[in-house]
């Protein structure tokens, strides 16, 4: 027994410290901390970002507003493929004219200034932000391009040019000086254009360009195509004029900005002027519940005069004599300042007419006695 035992000993071999030393290395190794690995896309999201890759200028209008769906929920959710692959997508679309009005269409303007607007309070990462910003130049670049490229014969674009003055006018300055010619070449081709134009609000739209940009190129154009548009009779022009009451003291405003720019007093002066002119005659065919008859009023308020007189004196003492006397022969068609003392022009009617009434009641009663 003890022989089988000790045979049975010698014929187990021994254990190897090969076999369980792996075991011990893959403990250790497993105790160290491995670096996260990035997220998989998931199929759905996959099919979506390759639906963005495919946007084109050729797009439908349900294909934009979709893009412009992930490209919110991109800026929202902080999900960086949506939004640069939406972004991408936009700058494609703006690549040709048809791209843009289909972008007009699909509402796309208004949605993406939202997004501009909205974008400091969604603490969105830098290179997000620029490609935002960069998704928005080019809408504002293809925007600018289609206003000095669109024919002034093509009389139905006229609602697309006042949809980009609108919306885009007050936040690119190209976009602005190319509505505004736009808008001019319209006027110089055909009066009646000039008659669309304001009774579409024109007047508020370049209102609100004049207030946000202040550059004195700007401001001559935008005082030229007034002068254009306002070149109308009186009854079409004064009752709009008084519904946007605030742009005659913006223009005197504007004016007060850059004094010693000649051509943009020229331009604001000029119109002063011929709103001062303006007036509704009562030839029996108006109606009556005018309740203003001109603008001299407006004017007057603003202190137009006592700025053309500036800038008489600034180029009178400059040595510019020709240049003043300019200036002068077109403020003498501003009207004066009504002081306390002096009567007014209506107080005035007002006597004269009191004056008829008394003498022709008087006349009956001598034939009378």
């Amino acid at each position: 027994e003890s022989l089988r035992v000790t045979l049975v000993s010698n014929a187990m071999p021994p254990k190897s410290r090969a076999k369980s030393q792996p075991k011990a290395d893959s403990k250790k190794k497993s105790g160290k901390k491995t670096s996260p690995s990035p997220s998989p896309i998931s199929d759905k999201k996959q099919l979506e970002l390759n639906f963005l890759n495919e946007v084109t200028y050729e797009a439908s209008v349900e294909d934009i507003q979709k893009s412009f769906k992930f490209l919110g929920y991109g800026m929202n959710q902080g999900d960086r493929h949506y939004l640069k692959a939406a972004c991408a997508a936009v700058e494609r679309v703006c690549e040709e004219h048809e791209g843009l009005l289909t972008l007009i269409k699909a509402k796309g303007i208004e949605t993406m200034l939202s997004i501009v607007r909205h974008m400091p309070h969604a603490h969105v990462s830098p290179s997000m932000s620029e490609a935002i910003n960069a998704a928005a130049a080019a809408v504002y670049r293809q925007s600018s391009n289609w206003l000095d490229y669109v024919d002034q014969v093509d009389f139905h674009e006229l609602p697309t040019i006042l949809h980009l003055a609108h919306w885009l006018g007050a936040e690119d300055e190209d976009v602005a000086l190319s509505s505004l010619g736009a808008m001019e070449r319209f006027c110089l081709y055909r009066s009646e254009h000039g008659a669309t134009l304001l009774a579409s609000d024109v007047l508020q739209v370049v209102h609100r360009i004049i207030g946000h940009n202040r550059t004195p190129e700007l401001l001559t154009e935008a005082f030229n195509l007034l002068f254009r548009l306002c070149d109308l009779p009186g009854a079409t022009v004064v009752p709009l004029v008084h519904r946007e009451s605030g742009l005659v003291s913006t223009v005197v405003e504007s004016l007060h900005q850059a004094p010693l720019n000649m051509r943009l007093q020229l331009a604001g002066l000029r119109l002063l002027a011929l709103w001062s002119q303006l007036v509704i005659e009562n030839d029996g065919t108006t109606t009556a519940t005018a309740t203003v008859s001109d603008l001299k009023e407006l004017v007057r308020l603003a202190k137009a005069e006592d700025h053309a007189k500036e800038v008489v004196a600034n180029l009178s003492r400059s040595g510019l004599t020709h240049a003043a006397g300019w200036i002068s022969a077109i403020a003498s068609r501003l009207p004066r300042p009504t002081t306390k003392t002096e009567p007014s022009a209506t107080a005035n009617r007002r006597s004269t007419a009191n004056k008829a009434n008394r003498r022709s009641t008087a006349k009956p009663s001598k034939q009378s006695t």
